[in-house]
């Protein structure tokens, strides 16, 4: 199967599982898209209406904001292997190997798993939860992560993320969903 077909198919299923408040969270972190993103003009007319007039959707619940709520979700697999993908599909009932080229992304410095989209943009890292703040020097203090690369790295190494608050906010398979890199 084409991964972007694999990926369709698990972003509808994460769709049905969303709870409403999961659901709702996820469309006012989506609510700003704009023309400048790619995904923006395969929204349908009275969605991009609703996105241009209002703060946030009328009711998180409608259908209306289902493409929306599916490219968030989409994105969610950019850059997983495609041996994740395939897992994934399997445990659909979908036993088909998937293929297709891997979205390259930059290796966290903590953890060194390929999560970022670019190094020193503030994005967090899904597997351990830090901030890559540009930080390579492993004793100077990152600024929002409030502790350095080497504390860090050996929390990840002791309690699976940054910090023990940082826990709840890992991806508990993120180790098998992306490609690992020597840091």
């Amino acid at each position: 199967m084409r991964r972007d077909e694999a990926i369709d198919l698990l972003a509808r299923r994460d769709l049905a599982q969303l709870s409403s408040d999961e659901r709702e969270a996820l469309l006012l972190d989506w609510w700003t898209i704009d023309a400048g993103d790619p995904d923006y003009g395969d929204l349908p007319d009275l969605l991009r209406e609703a996105l241009a007039r209002a703060d946030r959707p009328d009711d998180p619940g409608e259908s209306l904001y289902d493409p929306l709520a599916l490219i968030a979700l989409r994105r969610a697999y950019v850059g997983v292997l495609n041996a994740y993908l395939t897992s994934q599909l399997a445990n659909l009932g979908r036993h088909e190997a998937v293929d297709g080229d891997v979205e390259e992304l930059a290796a966290c410095p903590c953890c060194g798993y390929r999560t970022l989209p670019e190094r020193g943009a503030y994005e967090i890292c899904r597997v351990c939860f830090w901030e890559d703040d540009g930080t390579t020097d492993p004793d100077r203090v990152s600024g929002p992560n409030h502790m350095t690369l080497r504390e860090a790295r050996l929390n990840v190494q002791h309690l699976g993320a940054v910090s023990e608050s940082a826990r709840e906010h890992v991806l508990t398979d993120g180790r098998t969903r992306y490609a690992s890199a020597d840091i």
